[in-house]
Parts: structure tokens; C-alpha cells; sequence
């Protein structure tokens, strides 16, 4: 999951801080400013980064508390020509900028973009029992919504709960969004003689954005897909990476894990959604009408493929080709997974055609230098977004 800040001044370094200590996994951070001293009692900084480019500073701050977190930064002044662009690849992103004008204009970005904004009103002055949450659509605003900094001074204790108010409903939209980037599956009959446990560790460890248990029925006992299951449940929740189980909706259920993804013959979604209601659920599609079945049955996000042809599952249809990734890109309303066949070689391709996340299998898992390969990976993701 990544999330981004626009804006790191009170606002925007405190609520990234509380985010790296929650264990946040990525944010890219936006601001063209640099450190003042006159900031120091309610910013995220020290005196030796004064003059500093605050991004820079804010970096270097957050991973002395979080070593792994991946922190983008891009030291500019956020416009209407840039801002949905800067953005386009974030699953939220926290609004913490001075300008009215230039906030509105993010607000309104990021609302026809159909990105979750959380924001701040009212924050400051001494009253913080008028600390309140409210939510308007995609945006979750708090603060007093009454005491302007134009009327009263700022209260650091004040813009420090706003801000931990802030990360608490960032935490909380994780649960329910879809995360963008790299979704791994892990299946242990192309890792290399590495076992799934191991290779989840890896993974998480360079940076996969959602992971996937998918084993073939008969390859092992559940017993033993259970103990498997149990011990990347916790790898995955220390690292806030959702975990989703492939088919064995009572091993997703016992465990804990965020998701479920089922095929067009394993259990319907909308039976799935009755027995399990909080988890998500995904389901494979390869054709605009089972798509469209998807969505009308509850689904909270579709795989769409395979787009080329692919060894990695024995029951698999024939590709469906780039045509039906365009289609739903352009025409369907809910989150979808890329999937099937992809490589390096054909990635821009996939990415090109409107997709925000893809699923490389056998092309990580299969790897020998899994961090040089995901590495590799995100290089083209962000070349052609």
C-alpha cells in the first residue's frame, strides 16, 4: 500500500511519522519547501536539517524509526498540472497543505481521480474537544472545521492529535482498498526449492505490495497449508502487506487473512460474502460478462486474464489478450489484478493498457535475486505510469 502526503509540514511530517510507526510500507512525499526553525516545535525535523529540503529530511527521519519503509520524494509545487498525476499511484493520500486554493484543487484532483483523501479544518487554537471526524465521500476531514490559523495562533499538542486522528483513518482505509503495485503469488513448485514461508519473508522484505497463498489441492495436506498459512498471516500483518488465499476459503477464515480469490468454478463470491462478509474477495474473470457477474455478485476486485499464455495453472483458459484489460480499464468500475503470462518483456505493455496492479508469477518467485527482480519490476511500473 502506498500513500501519499502533499504537504509535510505540520500536518503532513507528523502524520507520516505516526505512519512509519505504525509500519507503514511506502509514501511518496510531496513538497517544495525547506526546513525553518521558526517550525521546529510542531514539525517533524531538527535543527541540523534547517535549510534542508524537507522531503530529504523527512526521508531520512522516518527511516531512522522504520529502516525498511520506502519513502518517494519529490521536492516541487503541487498544481493542477501535476497533482492527479503525482498522485496516480497511491492508494490515498494525505492532504497537509497551506494554500486554500491549492488545497481545494488537490481535493477536487483527487475526487474526479476517485483517490481517498484525508485532510485537515480547523486546526488551530487551544479548543481540542472539538476535535471531530467527517467523512464526504471519498474525504475524511479533521479537525474544530471552525478555528482558522488566520484567527488564532497554532497549538502544537493540537496539530499533534489531529495528525494521529489522520494516520488512525489512513490505517483504516487499508483494510478496504485495493492495493496498487505488485501482487506476488507464492506457490513452491517454481521457487527454486524455496519454501513458501521463506519466500514470503523475501517478498515483503523488497516490497510486494499484496501476496497471495495459491497451492494446487493435493499437493499437501490442509494441516500443513494451515501451519504455512499461520506463519505468513503474522509476516505479512507486521508488514501491513494484505494476505489473500486462493480457493480454501476455511483456511483464510481461521487465520485471520485479509482476502479470499476464487475462480470461475470454485465457490460463487456472492456464498462467499454470506459466510465471510469482512474478508476480500476476488474473483478470476476472462470476459466482459463474467466481469459484469463479478461485480453484480459483491466482488471487491477482479483478476483479469490471462493476458498471455501461462504454465503456472493447469486448468487455465487460453489468453484473452490486452483487448479485455483495455476493456475493463475503460468501461468497469471496480479494483483489478493484471494476471497471466506477464514478464519484464511485455510489463510496459500490460501497464500501458490501464492496469495499476499486475501479478508477476513465475517471473519473481522463479527469480534468484527476488529484490534485484522486483526492483526491475518497479523501475518499468514507474517509467510508464
Amino acid at each position: 500500500m502506498k500513500i501519499g502526503i502533499a504537504g509535510v509540514g505540520g500536518i503532513g511530517s507528523n502524520v507520516a511519522r505516526h505512519l512509519a510507526q505504525a509500519g507503514m510500507p511506502h509514501l511518496k512525499v510531496v513538497d517544495f519547501d525547506g526546513v525553518v526553525p521558526d517550525n521546529l516545535n510542531r514539525q517533524f525535523y531538527s535543527m541540523d536539517q534547517v535549510g534542508c529540503p524537507k522531503v530529504d529530511s523527512l526521508k531520512q527521519n522516518l527511516q531512522n524509526i522504520h529502516p525498511a519503509i520506502r519513502v518517494e520524494t519529490l521536492n516541487l509545487r503541487l498544481g493542477p498540472d501535476n497533482m492527479a498525476r503525482i498522485f496516480s499511484d497511491c492508494d490515498g493520500v494525505v492532504e497537509g497543505l497551506d494554500d486554500p486554493g491549492t488545497k481545494k484543487q488537490l481535493m477536487e484532483a483527487l475526487a474526479d481521480a476517485g483517490i481517498p483523501v484525508v485532510s485537515a479544518s480547523g486546526i488551530a487554537g487551544q479548543d481540542m474537544d472539538g476535535i471531530a471526524v467527517r467523512t464526504m465521500g471519498n474525504c475524511h476531514i479533521v479537525g474544530d472545521f471552525s478555528t482558522d490559523i488566520a484567527h488564532a495562533l497554532l497549538f502544537p499538542p493540537k496539530i499533534a492529535m489531529i495528525a494521529a486522528r489522520m494516520a488512525q483513518i489512513v490505517l483504516k482505509l487499508k483494510q478496504t482498498i485495493f492495493p496498487k503495485g505488485i501482487y506476488g503469488i507464492l506457490g513452491e513448485a517454481f521457487s527454486l526449492g524455496r519454501s513458501n514461508v521463506t519466500m514470503a519473508e523475501q517478498l515483503v522484505d523488497t516490497g510486494i505490495d499484496i501476496l497471495q497463498y495459491r497451492e494446487k489441492p493435493g499437493t499437501k495436506d490442509r494441516k500443513t497449508m494451515l501451519e504455512e498459512c499461520e506463519k505468513i498471516r503474522k509476516i505479512t500483518a507486521d508488514a501491513h502487506v494484505p494476505f489473500i488465499i486462493n480457493d480454501f476459503l476455511d483456511i483464510a477464515m481461521i487465520i485471520g487473512a485479509d482476502g479470499v480469490h476464487m475462480g470461475q468454478t470454485d465457490l460463487p463470491v456472492r456464498a462467499v460474502k454470506q459466510l465471510a462478509p469482512r474478508l476480500l474477495v476476488g474473483c478470476s474473470t476472462h470476459s466482459p460478462a463474467q466481469a459484469a457477474q463479478a461485480m453484480a455478485d459483491g466482488a471487491d476486485y477482479i483478476g483479469v486474464g490471462p493476458l498471455f499464455a501461462t504454465q503456472t495453472k493447469e486448468d487455465v483458459c487460453e489468453a484473452v489478450g490486452l483487448e479485455y484489460l483495455e476493456y475493463v480499464s475503460a468501461n468497469l468500475d471496480i479494483p483489478f489484478v493484471a494476471i497471466g503470462g506477464i514478464k519484464r518483456h511485455n510489463l510496459a505493455d500490460v501497464v500501458s493498457k490501464g492496469a495499476k496492479t499486475v501479478c508477476l508469477v513465475t517471473e519473481i518467485i522463479s527469480a534468484r535475486d527476488i529484490g534485484k527482480r522486483m526492483q526491475e519490476i518497479r523501475q518499468v511500473m514507474q517509467r510508464v505510469s
